[in-house]
């Protein structure tokens, strides 16, 4: 899944080039809130086969909980 890589690249840029909590946050909701690009990924999994679900999954969870911990590290 490309676009998992390349979305996760562009969400961790974006976090470590934002400079206040106000934007943290909405890039918190633009890539991990409920409409937002990570979980859209997770919603189009019933998409693909069967056989490449979890992987697919598994990759996109691991980059949403790559995401928040980069927001929660930046808040720090």
């Amino acid at each position: 899944m490309a676009d998992t890589d390349s979305l996760l690249a562009e969400a961790l840029q974006a976090i470590s080039d934002s400079s206040d909590e106000k934007s943290l946050e909405s890039l918190r909701v633009e890539y991990l809130g409920k409409k937002g690009s990570l979980t859209s990924l997770l919603k189009s999994l019933g998409q693909l086969a069967a056989e490449d679900r979890p992987a697919a999954g598994e990759k996109i969870n691991i980059a949403k909980r790559e995401v928040q911990q980069a927001i929660e590290e930046r808040k720090q």
